[in-house]
């Protein structure tokens, strides 16, 4: 593609160099580089790609694409005001906008998002309206499926998917945006039709810093430069505070608060939630296999965005009652009298939701199993221990992805929060530690496997060793 074509709407200072070049591929890795190719200069927490530039043009790098002084004679330069935003526009470009052939549905927030785009995605597939899902747990279109590196992937990666999911027929495409994604751009330019805002809790603060930064990012997305509409969790407080800005139109939806879709008459079954729903006026009887109130506000967003899109009342019910459960979201085994469930919760509010179930669950013992990620926030950690421990009465740290730090460090972390009401234990081999919790358990017993859900690997040292919750769920109980 031409450089010329390539920087159509970038917001560019200056140039140094001809426009008029062939460009074979779009870089931001300069060791990635090729003859012929495009090199971004990004400029991130620990580096910055301007340090790099001479490198991708010894590599043969055609075009350069910074936003700070940047002179060689060698290749085109081209000066914008921000390379995260010409990113974003560039690979947008490269192959041919394929966004704008998509209906685009974005889910904001700490936790939910990844249950909340699958309802949707499952709701609209089932009712014969095409519809990729990009998040969490992986990527899909049609008969495609994608293991996820990201939540949200990088803009050219994104667009690459953006191509072929149109390309293959696909209608809307469902998406987690993280708030990484939010601060570093990667939809810039996109116009989603609606966008999810799910609940704000503590999480990643060792990339934002503090909960105030954290919230403002995703609190920025809500504009009409980035969605048509809202759909608000109105019982969050950062909820409220979009709502209050009235940046774009909104559609709200909660429990306790007055809001424009609403459950009552909760009744918790052997197989999941049944409730009266109000969504827009219109009553809906539902009969689910979700489990829990955080659930709730799940199906309740999804709810909204599915009659935004035109699904009928029947057409919902039907639908809605033969729904799994996402694979690592509140996965639930029965054996001999004992539940397990497998959950992703990885937050204080997460597992807070989590063990406040399990109460609801059982009159019996709750028994926890959780660790912590590695080379993420920190802060986070004491208090999931002391949240974990004073609502179990068994609770067994172990590790989930320690990454680059050790399993007994971040162990340490958790057990400085950690008052235990009942029995402690630590285990920080994590098969071993689903067997303790197997052989600990009891009929009646409610066990929680907490942290990763669906993942299908343990991350320590750089190395990912397949490793599934699931697998030795079922392993130990067999």
């Amino acid at each position: 593609m031409l450089l010329s074509k390539l920087l159509q709407n970038c917001d560019i200072v200056d140039t140094c160099g001809e426009l008029d070049i062939q460009v074979e591929k779009v870089k931001i890795n300069s060791r990635e580089v090729n003859e012929g190719d495009c090199f971004i200069c990004l400029v991130g927490s620990n580096s910055d790609g301007h340090n790099f530039a001479n490198e991708a043009i010894a590599r043969g790098a055609k075009a350069v694409i910074c936003c700070h002084d940047y002179a060689n004679t060698l290749a085109t330069v081209v000066r914008v005001k921000d390379t995260r935003k010409a990113y974003s526009v560039i690979a947008s470009n490269f192959y041919g906008n394929p966004s704008q052939k998509l209906k685009i549905i974005t889910v904001v927030g700490t936790n939910g998002k990844s249950t909340t785009a699958y309802v949707i995605k499952e709701l609209l597939q089932r009712n014969g309206i095409s519809c990729g899902l990009i998040g969490t747990m992986y990527y899909e279109y049609n008969d495609v499926k994608l293991a996820s590196n990201l939540t949200t992937p990088d803009p050219i990666t994104l667009q690459e998917l953006f191509a072929k999911m149109a390309a293959s027929g696909v209608e809307y495409v469902v998406m987690e945006l993280s708030a990484h994604a939010i601060y570093l751009e990667k939809l810039y330019g996109i116009v989603s039709e609606m966008s999810i805002f799910t609940n704000l809790s503590q999480d990643h603060l060792d990339f934002f810093g503090n909960m105030s930064e954290y919230g403002s990012c995703k609190k920025s997305y809500f504009n009409k430069n980035n969605a048509r509409l809202a759909i608000v969790n109105v019982d969050d407080p950062l909820g409220l505070e979009i709502i209050k800005e009235e940046k774009l139109p909104i559609i709200t939806y909660g429990l306790d608060n007055p809001s424009d879709a609403f459950a009552i008459n909760v009744t918790q079954t052997s197989r999941g939630e049944t409730f009266v729903a109000n969504v827009l006026d219109d009553i809906l009887d539902i009969d689910c296999k979700f489990f829990g109130k955080f659930n709730i506000y799940n199906l309740l967003a999804a709810l909204v965005a599915v009659k935004k899109v035109g699904l009928s009342n029947a057409q919902i019910m039907q639908t809605l009652r033969d729904v799994d459960t996402p694979e690592g979201r509140f996965n639930v085994v029965r054996s001999s009298g004992i539940t397990y469930v497998v959950d992703f919760a990885h937050t204080p509010d997460g597992i807070f939701n989590l063990l406040k179930e399990g109460r609801n669950m059982t009159k019996k013992r709750v028994i926890t199993i959780f660790g912590c990620g590695g080379d993420r926030d920190v802060t986070k950690r004491p208090i999931m221990g002391k949240i974990a421990s004073e609502m179990s009465d068994i609770v067994i740290v172990t590790s989930d992805n320690p990454r680059t730090e050790s399993r007994e460090g971040i162990a340490g972390d958790i057990l400085q929060g950690v008052n235990p009401k009942g029995k402690l234990y630590v285990e920080l081999d994590r098969a071993k530690a689903i067997k303790l919790g197997v052989e600990l358990a009891d009929e009646g017993d409610v066990v929680f496997i907490a942290g990763k859900g669906s993942e299908n690997y343990i991350d320590e040292n750089n190395i990912k060793v397949p490793y599934s919750d699931m697998q030795e769920v079922r392993r130990w109980i067999s």
